[in-house]
């Protein structure tokens, strides 16, 4: 647990914060999860500032009538890469490789759909069940895999925590 004063210490040296993106991820067991994307201006130890992009997660918890923040996680993005990525950067070839080709969970893929930043990957599991990926385009153009669901036969979508990468060990 981060105390107070640790937590203003954290942004020494930023000169400027500006939240990009913000999107709701599910409530569970009252508690919320969001994905963001933020921009910063930095001090560098060259003597001049940089623009620096994050992406994570913040986990709330509720207690009582109010909710605290549990977790954040943080990861800075690689401009860098983002003429090169690979096929883990795009949310349609993760879908095929880490569901299809990994899990052999895909009997039909649809078409993504893309609303803004958000990505959503709906498919129709050899197990006879539909699926969700939802996915964030960062500001690097990389897409990140940020939640998934399934949907039961009564209809109902309900967030599902898949590991794809237990279908390779």
């Amino acid at each position: 647990m981060l105390n107070y004063d640790d937590f203003l210490k954290s942004f020494q040296g930023i000169g400027h914060l500006n939240l990009i993106k913000l999107y709701g991820i599910f409530d569970e067991r009252d508690g919320r999860q969001y994905f963001f994307e933020s921009e910063t201006i930095e001090g560098s130890r060259k003597g001049v500032t940089y623009f620096a992009y994050y992406y994570g997660f913040v986990q709330l918890t509720k207690e009582q009538n109010h909710f605290k923040i549990q977790d954040i996680s943080l990861v800075g993005e690689d401009f860098l890469c983002a003429a090169y990525h690979g096929w883990d950067h795009d949310a349609e070839a993760v879908v095929e490789v880490k569901y299809g080709n990994w899990c052999k969970l895909i009997k039909k893929i649809y078409p993504t759909r893309q609303h803004g930043y958000v990505k959503h990957i709906f498919i129709n599991g050899t197990d006879g069940n539909d699926y969700l990926f939802v996915f964030i385009e960062l500001t690097n153009g990389t897409d990140v895999e940020i939640t998934q669901y399934k949907k039961y036969p009564n209809g109902q979508w309900i967030h599902v925590h898949m590991k794809p990468e237990k279908c390779v060990e």
